[in-house]
């Protein structure tokens, strides 16, 4: 009797997540890339520097709910860094502070899709939304400061951010594209530096990142012009026959 209930509900989990059941897989896709990411707060320059450009890895899923939406969800994980000595002012010289961070950063993002109007070959989108992230920054200071500073402490080291970020890229095979992408986080904290009264206090930080990335794409109906998509050997659920589920 036990293993007649337990065949039958094997079935039904079976019959559940038939593929026919994933159909909405094809408005789906993955992505993974690379690049860096830039502190703007009060221990940088006007201008960003090589020496604080830092490595940034980002990954995620991505679902097109039609031709012109669309939403992300990703993953970041980078660090940030900056220092008076990078600076041509002459009292963040004599400030002679500099950080470095951790941040990982998980968001769901909006995406307006096919700003360039030709989808079919290039990608284009801007995106914003509301990201979580985590720092930890680490501050020294030079031995040659010549400005008193009182170390803060017991600051939260999390928050949300805003970001403002557009993407280009192509399609490289009906399943493949390759994408720039860069955004604008606007967040509501001045401790992602571990500077705030000790700096201005009045302006948050911001940081920027910008990655390459590949992208694969679920779906057959995406590629390089009409003629291909029909051609397109891509995997879809729409190729595979809907489990027959025996009665029950």
């Amino acid at each position: 009797m036990f293993r007649k209930k337990m065949r039958k509900i094997i079935t039904v989990v079976v019959c559940l997540f038939s593929f026919e059941s994933f159909a909405q897989w094809e408005n789906a896709y993955a992505f993974g890339g690379a690049g860096t990411s830039y502190y703007h707060g009060d221990l940088n320059a006007m201008l960003p520097s090589p020496e604080i450009l830092k490595p940034s890895f980002k990954l995620g899923f991505g679902y097109n709910f039609n031709k012109r939406y669309g939403a992300v969800l990703h993953y970041t994980q980078s660090s940030l860094s900056a220092s008076d000595e990078y600076s041509n002012n002459a009292v963040k010289n004599a400030r002679g502070l500099s950080f470095v961070s951790p941040l990982t950063e998980i968001g769901l993002n909006l995406k307006i899709r096919n700003i360039t109007g030709k989808q079919e070959t290039y990608i284009g989108y801007i995106l914003t939304g509301i990201n979580y992230f985590q720092f930890n920054p680490t501050l020294t200071r030079s031995e040659f400061a010549s400005i008193n500073y009182v170390p803060e402490r017991d600051f939260p080291k999390s928050g949300v951010n805003i970001p403002f970020g557009v993407g280009f890229g192509i399609w490289l095979t009906d399943n493949f594209g390759l994408v720039w992408e860069a955004a604008l986080h606007a967040t509501y904290t001045d401790y992602i530096d571990g500077v705030s009264s000790n700096g201005n206090p009045n302006y948050k930080d911001t940081f920027v990142d910008s990655h390459i990335k590949l992208l694969y794409s679920f779906s057959q109906w995406v590629g390089r012009g009409k003629k291909t998509q029909k051609k397109s050997k891509g995997w879809s659920p729409r190729k595979v026959k809907p489990l027959q589920c025996p009665g029950l």
